[in-house]
């Protein structure tokens, strides 16, 4: 059997001995990104550019889609409402953003927090979408005060001066 494998093989693929590359893909998209879950597959827009550096009031911006995935998933796998969410993400995939099927990460993010504001509890929603923090407000101009007073320091000098 093995020899038979063999001499197809080499029939196939005649430099089968050596180092064989496949021609490189010329036609479709040259990025792909998709999120997938079981036999779920949502295909998704590419990110352009550098990784942007998350904004430290925006604790949101910093999980990535995947981590947001696994702790909505857990929490509504818990709760019983898997379902829902696999009927939302069938919905939703119909109706892409582009006419090639793709969804901006954005859309599928807000989908996330949608479903588990409807079947979560605040708390719970809470520990997945955290709020952003809100700024210090600014100080105004001129509300400081020097750490040291002028006149004490040169009070004591001149007192120094006066004696010696």
């Amino acid at each position: 059997f093995g020899s038979r494998v063999a001499a197809a093989l080499s029939k196939a693929w005649p430099l089968s001995g050596q180092c064989y590359r496949s021609p490189m893909r010329n036609r479709g998209p040259g990025k792909w990104r998709e999120w997938r879950w079981g036999s779920t597959v949502v295909p998704l827009f590419p990110k352009e550019g550098p990784d942007p550096v998350p904004d430290p009031l925006n604790p949101l911006a910093s999980k990535a889609l995947s981590e947001i995935a696994h702790q909505t998933i857990t929490k509504l796998t818990a709760k019983g409402c898997q379902a829902k969410l696999t009927d939302s993400i069938a919905e939703f995939v119909k109706e892409p953003d582009s006419p090639g099927g793709r969804i901006h990460e954005n859309r599928l993010r807000d989908l996330f927090k949608e479903i588990a504001e409807q079947n979560l509890s605040p708390e719970e929603c809470e520990e997945i979408f955290p709020s952003p923090v809100a700024p210090d407000p600014p100080s105004k101009a001129g509300s400081r005060r020097p750490s040291k007073a002028g006149g004490s320091r040169k009070a004591s000098k001149d007192a120094g001066a006066a004696e010696g």
